[in-house]
């Protein structure tokens, strides 16, 4: 026995410190050491030694089995917290990782391993299953997820507010889900109050239906509201118990309306019966009517060819027509009696009627024969046969028993309308005739009494024609006058020879003495000179028949001298007119190209006033092309014009809309951002460019003056205030220098209490004494928070130097830490871990010996905080430091090196 347990293994020894120092000789590759370290591991009855193994082994199901059935809470702790961090690290298996979700409960592990997993099916899957509106936000955005399944996730979250929010952070597809969402969240929150209305009209319609609708209307109202109800039945349920109350109160309303239906419908089919019975007679009597008058037409069309034997064929037929009419049940027959009465008469005069018809007709071809007079004496042999046509006419339509066919009374009315028409032409023409040659002839008196017998030839010969085309009636009205006239005329022609020959002698040679040099500005003048010798020369009329010809040719030969230097220089004017053509015809091709050409207003408006300058000041053409000229020009000018128009009133819109938003910002409560906004509406108007010249100046006045009237109430009131705020400056500048003796003399909490009350007293308007006393709080605090860290740091030195002291007691602590000394509370971590802890936080190095055991304290830390949101620092791990009690001689270095954290 005594061998036995000499020979027993380390991991079996009764200390529970052999069987932890053991672990560390045991090798996890070999099976029999892994089975013994299992065994540790869960049966052990020490808590240290179980968690050594676990280490060893450092199986990520062995921590999870421990993190479930361990009895050591702390060691669930760690195991948990193990299992989190090897999951985080992405240590562990696919296939373990699935199974440890499937049957993990712990939703701030899901929660962790949903925001750090990287494969897709096992974040999707955990997400599906937390099915946490804030994870699944943050999954929206993850680029990790398909489209798919991230729309899975979207039809989860419901929150309107939430979805809002998601529309400023999405994009794309899932933007247009979202906002497909909220638009359907909206549609169902309004569905019941639409819902409500359309039952509401429709019950409304229902209950109405027997005032507004006729009888032989409703049967077919009544089933369209029936269907618009069953249409609406499926969507009762958003309106949870009124449902029942709108189902309950159709189903009264329309057994009611049913009710009261039934008898009137009945009564309703009886007078339909009735009304078809009187609609059929109706058509009978216009059956009967329309064969009644078929017979009439085929009478007339009989009559009209003049076919006596077809018409009294008709009476077959109109005896067929009377018995029909005898046998039917009409309600007004007599009518009909009438007609029929009315046509056997005029049967009976068949043989009279065609032979007045042949004689009109025979009347109408005999007129339409006549040839078409052109003169005014043919017109007035030919009218009076045509009186006694329409005399004739006259009398037969009268005496004929029935209305004269249309065809023969169109034609008569043309022939009318022909006659008319030639005589009312022939008349004016024969008037107007008369009338010029009587005024004409009243003339020709005028003018011989004034002793103007050369015009006289000329009017005489235009007397003599228009007198020969009057009538015998209107010549005799004339015949004195034209006598005298015509006998005047002949006595002018003996004494013509006499009286013109000196007078051409004469005008010749004045024409001979006119100079053969002129002067250009004279041109004009001899070109008018010329002109009227020839009109005065013809006016002469004929000389003597030996001079005559001597006369004209000498005369011509004269005026084409005299003529000879204006026709030089109109051909050289005609050169100049032709250059000035070319000239305006290439400013018209100028006009066209600007159209076409893309410029920006300044440059069309200076190219189109250049072209007009140009136009202006191009010299002269013929008078008929410068009016052609001149409206191609005009029609050229309109295109560019109206472009620049339209620019120019871009531009006026746009200072019209600075102008619109400098008014509104004249209107602003801050003058800082009304001149900023002012400013900015300067720098645009600048890069506008102009309107038109009448506009732009209207505009830049208004917009001018408005600038101009804040910006001087401006400086006003800036040097105002500025010189306001000088002289409350000038009045605080004592005030804060004694003060700030104050404050350098300050060396106490209640000295800087008093200086920063005196400040805070201190109530300055302007803002430069405002900032003044502001500078002088901060230069306050920043000597209070130093010296509050020099007295902090005093405080630490006195405690520390206590703590070395093994006879401290709890009372000589600072009042923070006084109830937390020596209270031994602390259970997770001993002194020493908890300087690791310190110095962790601290973020200071640890000795080279404990790195490890700083992970471990790390790990915890964290886990804490994942787990209970719990984040220590330096003061609450210091409580917790102290609670175990005064130092050893062996605890001395750590006491060095948590003082080295505080001081």
């Amino acid at each position: 026995m005594i061998f036995k347990r000499f020979f027993k293994p380390k991991w079996q020894h009764a200390d529970a410190a052999v069987r932890q120092q053991a672990i560390q000789q045991l090798d996890t590759d070999d099976q029999a050491h892994k089975t013994v370290l299992h065994e540790l591991a869960f049966n052990d009855g020490a808590e240290a030694v179980r968690k050594a193994a676990l280490l060893k082994l450092n199986d990520f199901a062995l921590w999870w089995q421990a993190s479930k059935h361990d009895s050591a809470e702390r060691l669930q702790q760690l195991a948990e917290q193990t299992l989190v961090q090897q999951l985080l690290n992405n240590q562990v298996e696919h296939k373990l990782k699935q199974q440890f979700i499937a049957q993990c409960n712990r939703s701030i592990i899901l929660e962790q391993l949903a925001q750090t997993e990287t494969d897709t099916a096992i974040k999707f899957s955990l997400l599906q299953r937390l099915n946490k509106t804030e994870l699944n936000i943050k999954a929206l955005q993850d680029t990790l997820l398909t489209l798919t399944q991230k729309r899975q996730l979207l039809a989860q979250i419901n929150d309107e507010k939430t979805l809002e929010k998601l529309t400023k952070q999405l994009d794309g597809e899932l933007l247009a889900d979202v906002q497909q969402k909220l638009q359907q969240l909206h549609e169902d929150k309004q569905k019941p109050i639409q819902l409500r209305k359309q039952l509401t009209l429709l019950l409304a319609k229902l209950n109405a239906l027997r005032e507004r609708a006729s009888l032989a209307d409703i049967p077919a109202q009544l089933a369209d509201y029936q269907q618009q109800w069953q249409a609406l039945v499926p969507q009762l349920g958003c309106l949870g118990t009124e449902a029942e109350e709108f189902s309950s109160k159709y189903s009264k309303i329309y057994q009611h309306i049913e009710q009261w239906l039934a008898p009137r419908l009945a009564e309703l089919e009886q007078q339909n019966a009735e009304q078809q019975a009187q609609l059929a007679r109706t058509a009978r009597q216009k059956q009967l009517n329309s064969a009644i008058s078929d017979l009439e037409q085929a009478r007339h069309q009989a009559l009209l060819a003049t076919d006596i034997s077809r018409a009294q064929l008709m009476e077959q037929q109109f005896v067929a027509l009377e018995q029909e009419l005898q046998t039917a049940q009409l309600d007004n027959s007599d009518a009909l009696h009438k007609r029929l009465a009315k046509l056997r008469l005029q049967l009976a005069q068949l043989p009279q009627l065609a032979e007045q018809l042949t004689l009109l007709t025979r009347l109408v071809a005999d007129w339409a024969a006549l040839a078409i007079p052109e003169t005014v004496e043919s017109y007035l042999q030919q009218l009076p046969l045509v009186k006694r046509y329409q005399q004739d006419w006259r009398q037969i339509s009268k005496a004929l028993p029935i209305a004269v066919p249309d065809s023969l009374q169109h034609a008569m009315q043309a022939l009318n309308l022909q006659w008319q028409q030639l005589n009312t032409a022939f008349s004016v023409q024969s008037d107007k005739t008369a009338r010029q040659c009587r005024s004409k002839l009243a003339q020709f008196r005028r003018l011989h009494s004034a002793g103007k017998y050369k015009v006289l030839f000329g009017l005489f010969k235009g007397i003599d024609a228009e007198y020969q085309q009057l009538t015998a009636q209107q010549q005799e009205q004339l015949a004195k006058d034209y006598e005298f006239a015509r006998d005047k005329q002949a006595e002018l022609a003996d004494w013509q020879e006499y009286i013109a020959t000196p007078r051409k002698q004469a005008l010749l040679m004045q024409m001979q003495q006119l100079s053969a040099e002129v002067r250009p500005e004279d041109i004009h003048q001899r070109a008018l000179e010329v002109k009227q010798a020839r009109a005065s020369w013809n006016s002469l009329g004929k000389a003597d028949a030996e001079l005559e010809p001597q006369l004209n040719t000498a005369y011509d030969l004269a005026c084409e001298q005299a003529f000879a230097p204006c026709r030089s220089y109109f051909a050289a004017q005609d050169v100049i007119r032709a250059q000035n053509l070319v000239q305006r015809e290439h400013l018209i091709a100028r006009l066209h190209a600007l159209h076409s050409e893309s410029l920006p207003a300044k440059a069309l408006e200076a190219a189109l006033q250049q072209i007009k300058q140009a136009w202006q000041q191009a010299g002269p053409v013929d008078k008929p092309q410068f009016a052609i000229l001149n409206s191609q020009f005009n029609d050229a000018l309109q295109p560019p014009r109206q472009q620049l128009a339209a620019m120019q009133q871009q531009v006026a819109d746009a200072k019209q809309q600075l102008i619109a938003r400098a008014e509104a910002a004249l209107q602003l409560s801050e003058p800082n951002q009304t001149a900023k906004v002012l400013k900015e509406c300067q720098q645009q108007w600048k890069t506008l460019g102009s309107a038109s010249r009448k506009q732009d100046q209207a505009l830049w006045q208004q917009f001018r003056q408005l600038c101009d009237g804040f910006f001087n109430a401006r400086s006003v009131n800036l040097e105002q205030q500025k010189q306001a705020e000088q002289a409350e400056l000038q009045q605080f500048e004592s005030a804060l220098s004694a003060v700030m003796l104050q404050l350098e003399a300050a060396a106490d909490a209640a000295a800087f209490a008093a200086v920063s009350e005196q400040l805070q007293a201190m109530t300055p308007q302007s803002v430069a004494t405002q900032q003044a006393v502001r500078q002088m709080l901060d230069k306050v605090q920043h000597k209070v928070n130093r010296w509050q860290h020099a007295e902090q740091q005093r405080q630490f030195h006195n405690m520390f130097d206590l703590l070395a002291s093994p006879e401290l007691s709890a009372e000589q602590l600072p009042a923070i830490y006084r109830d937390s000394f020596g209270k031994n509370q602390e259970q997770q971590f001993s002194r020493e871990q908890l300087t690791l802890a310190l110095e962790w936080v601290s973020d200071m190095p640890s000795p080279e010996t404990q790195h490890a055991a700083r992970q471990q304290v790390q790990l915890t830390l964290l886990s804490d905080k994942h787990n209970h949101g719990v984040t220590p620092d330096k003061h609450s791990l210091l409580q917790r430091w102290l609670q175990f009690g005064p130092l050893s001689a062996a605890e001395l270095p750590l006491l060095a090196r948590v003082k080295a954290l505080f001081c």
